[in-house]
């Protein structure tokens, strides 16, 4: 859930920063990061990378569209989401009922989902660790909008997706938009989303 930021916050966790948006401001400055850590994904550069100028949101669109298709993420379409930063108070105590609300969805899945579980290619013994609260191996519950973009713990927010190449895929996508100083500069993203509660092709 909190993978796209934790990535980069847990490099440097800043003492006086009070919400998200403070803790990207200090590491996406272009001065915190040498230029080719800012533009390593090609297909995002500007034409002049000194200027780290971000893609439009027209072409940012765009782009990303083109990665689902790449990527092969089908039934996957993209949902613009404004900025929404919490400070850390906000965000350890979403992350408590997270874990709860995550336990009540995988049983759930596992007793009134097994047609989807099993379409997605799930045996019985992963149905079986649903069905404790447990994720299958190479399975995760990922949350379709993060609380910083206006997510919440509601179970449409929530999706059962494998973790490799699928749930890394969609955080590519998100990572792109993050390490580029788009984020930063039009405060939205576009999230991949899945309208279902198991993924699958």
């Amino acid at each position: 859930m909190w993978e796209w930021s934790n990535r980069i916050l847990n490099k440097k966790r800043p003492k006086a920063a009070k919400t998200l948006q403070e803790a990207y401001n200090d590491l996406l400055l272009p001065n915190s990061l040498p230029p080719s850590e800012m533009v390593k994904n090609q297909d995002i550069a500007a034409e002049d990378s000194a200027s780290l100028a971000p893609p439009g949101p027209e072409e940012m669109l765009r782009i990303l569209e083109k990665r689902l298709t790449e990527f092969n993420l089908k039934n996957f379409t993209l949902r613009e989401a404004s900025y929404e930063p919490q400070n850390w108070q906000e965000m350890d105590s979403g992350y408590i009922e997270y874990r709860r609300i995550r336990e009540v969805f995988l049983k759930l899945l596992g007793y009134s989902h097994i047609n989807d579980c099993q379409t997605a290619g799930l045996t019985k013994a992963d149905i079986k660790l649903l069905r404790r609260s447990i994720a299958p191996e190479n399975f995760d519950v990922h949350m379709k909008i993060p609380f910083d973009f206006g997510g919440t713990l509601d179970f449409n927010n929530l999706c059962l997706i494998q973790t490799h190449p699928r749930h890394d895929l969609v955080h590519r996508l998100i990572d792109m938009q993050i390490e580029n100083n788009y984020l930063r500069t039009y405060k939205k993203i576009y999230l991949p989303w899945f309208d279902g509660r198991i993924y699958h092709d």
